[in-house]
């Protein structure tokens, strides 16, 4: 009797053990849910830079961008060279300017795995396909789940529920990390901020034809 009654002790604390441990993740989920959200309308600058498997820096660029739900923005990287990206919620266009190349592509192909798809679409419909953890000090850790393989991990910092850094551990050991400076909220910009003329003289390719 005193064995049975040890035993179902023990299984009554494993279980509210592992209800407290989900409990817990559910409100690290929703905490970034939220700070996703509030950044989805977004506006800013940004510098890039991504080093190799062994930490030496490999590139830098540094530009503006603008950000609108659903999946539209801009990223328009000044230096080392001109590039525009620039999504209008259906088509994403890569502008390289002085190569006079752009090349488009449908969004649902682009970015529903990739983490623009974290601050394009929304913040409910894309953590699922994420464990999350928090590192404290508003970081986040988010690492994809079976299928996916674009990216190792993907962490988030937050300061005052503005996203200030993105780091992304892509998958043959590279790290880029983006900061995030200047950024301020908008309520809605025109949908002309998210297209893009492109001049005569630009080569364009459309991939998936």
């Amino acid at each position: 009797m005193i064995n049975k009654l040890i035993t179902m002790c023990v299984v009554t604390v494993l279980f509210s053990f592992q209800a407290a441990i989900a409990q817990e993740n559910d409100n690290v989920v929703r905490s970034v849910e939220n700070l996703l959200e509030v950044n989805r309308n977004i506006e800013g600058e940004f510098r890039q830079v991504t080093y190799d498997e062994k930490g030496k820096e490999l590139q830098v660029s540094q530009g503006v961008f603008l950000l609108a739900k659903p999946n539209q923005f801009v990223w328009d990287s000044v230096t080392p060279f001109a590039q525009r990206i620039v999504s209008d919620g259906k088509t994403i266009t890569v502008w390289d300017v002085d190569l006079e190349q752009a090349t488009q592509k449908a969004v649902s192909d682009s970015i529903s795995s990739s983490p623009a798809a974290l601050l394009g679409q929304p913040a409910s419909e894309v953590l699922p396909n994420y464990k999350v953890e928090s590192l404290g000090g508003g970081q986040f850790s988010l690492s994809p789940k079976e299928g996916q393989d674009l990216f190792q991990t993907l962490t988030l910092s937050f300061e005052n529920k503005v996203i200030s850094t993105m780091t992304i551990l892509d998958a043959l050991g590279q790290t880029t990390v983006i900061e995030f400076k200047n950024v301020e909220t908008h309520k809605g910009v025109a949908k002309e901020n998210f297209s893009l003329d492109l001049p005569d003289n630009v080569d364009v390719i459309v991939e998936g034809r």
